[in-house]
């Protein structure tokens, strides 16, 4: 007998494992990939079998940004709507401003003084009556409401206002400043 090759069954065990290694390499070469990382491409991957980019959605704005509209600001807000009205009654004098010391305390009127609220004192105008109070070259003005009584003592004082009212007027270094006050709503007597 010569040598015509292997025997069957040595061929059969060798073409299995020729058929294997090719199945297996050819296997590595076409497995499939991964899928990239969102919104991303695998660049590994030959343009052809890329998948197509992912498309990103902006992210949803947090719904207290969207529900809530700016704040206005109290002083704006009634100087627009004041600003071409006639007051009911105007006065002139001094005006001075409430003590820190009495932050908390109850006012005439019976809520606590409040030195961040642009609230004031007179003697006379009904508690929630609202007033503009101007400096006399008109360069600064407040709108306040009454919620207390006072100023007492000087009688050239006509109104005694909140730490916030005085700030924007520019009272705080002096402490007393001559003011026009004029009534633009009363408030219930």
């Amino acid at each position: 007998m010569g040598s015509a090759g292997p025997s069957p069954a040595r061929r059969g065990w060798a073409g299995t494992l020729a058929t294997g290694i090719c199945v297996t390499a050819i296997g590595c070469a076409t497995a499939a990939t991964p899928p990239p990382a969102r919104g991303g491409n695998d660049l590994a991957a030959p343009p052809s079998v890329r998948p197509p980019p992912a498309p990103v959605s902006p992210a949803p704005a947090p719904a207290a940004a969207v529900a809530a509209p700016a704040p206005l600001d109290p002083q704006r807000e009634l100087s627009e709507r004041y600003a071409s009205h006639r007051p009911l009654a105007t006065f002139r004098g001094q005006a001075s401003y409430y003590a820190d010391s009495l932050a908390g305390r109850p006012t005439a009127s019976g809520e606590p003084y409040d030195p961040r609220a642009y609230t004031a004192a007179h003697r006379t105008l009904p508690f929630g009556t609202l007033v503009r109070v101007s400096t006399l070259d008109r360069a600064r003005s407040v709108y306040v409401r009454i919620n207390d009584r006072g100023p007492f003592g000087d009688r050239r004082r006509i109104i005694d206002l909140s730490r916030a009212a005085a700030e924007a007027l520019d009272l705080l270094r002096d402490g007393v400043a001559p003011v026009t006050v004029e009534v633009l709503e009363r408030g219930a007597p």
